[in-house]
């Protein structure tokens, strides 16, 4: 049986080929918004980002190993502030696939390590709206194929916002601030945060998931100061 095809048919077909064929949207660049080839950062601007070369060297409490991809500098010190404070999920994640490549340790984290996003207290979440770290590990996780724990975790007081402290306020404020619903199953935990200051959420998170069993505690985080 010959089947015939209409004109109108015809047509359709040939605006879906065109349409398919055509030029795709230029991308721009999130810092200086020029045209990108690919991704959301042009290679100059790339280049010109504070990487952070030399390792964190103070001690931490119950910490093993910090790993940072970024000085806290410009612009990574304004985008973590656009995450946080602009309430932007596209910049957290944005940020997530910029330190993905360059976070590894010393050596790779064991197939069964957990990520351990640092939780934020109930109220401060609801007025946010979402967890910065979250959503870093969400990226961290899927791009070196590790699983998340986002409830062994968590924080029941918001207390005060650690940037508005001082170093020994910030200890003071941040003690005893975690709690976990039951015993941490891996050996290897790795805390994922924005940015790493003083480090007193950092040794304090990681004192409560050795607590609860985890033998290693590392700290990965996009910026550093």
């Amino acid at each position: 049986m010959i089947k015939f095809v209409s004109l109108r048919d015809n047509s359709l077909r040939l605006i879906r080929a065109l349409v398919q064929r055509g030029p795709q949207p230029v991308q721009a660049c999130r810092l200086c918004g020029l045209p990108t080839a690919s991704g959301e950062i042009c290679t100059g601007c790339k280049h010109d980002l504070p990487w952070r070369t030399a390792p964190w060297r103070r001690h931490l409490p119950h910490v093993d190993e910090v790993c940072a991809c970024f000085d806290f500098a410009y612009p990574i010190r304004q985008l973590i502030h656009r995450t946080k404070y602009g309430r932007d999920i596209a910049c957290a994640r944005f940020l997530g696939e910029l330190a993905a490549p360059e976070l590894n340790g010393v050596e790779p984290p064991p197939r069964d390590a957990l990520l351990f996003p640092v939780p934020l207290a109930r109220g401060r979440m609801i007025y946010r709206g979402f967890n910065q770290a979250m959503e870093l590990a969400l990226v961290l996780g899927g791009r070196k194929n590790l699983k998340i724990d986002e409830v062994s975790v968590y924080k029941p007081y918001a207390g005060r916002a650690q940037s508005t402290l001082d170093a020994m306020s910030r200890r003071v404020n941040i003690r005893h601030a975690f709690r976990t619903t039951h015993a941490i199953q891996t050996d290897t935990a790795i805390i994922v945060d924005d940015v790493l200051t003083t480090g007193s959420t950092a040794s304090a998170m990681a004192a409560t998931l050795k607590a609860a069993g985890a033998k290693k505690v590392h700290v990965w985080v996009i910026a550093a100061a």
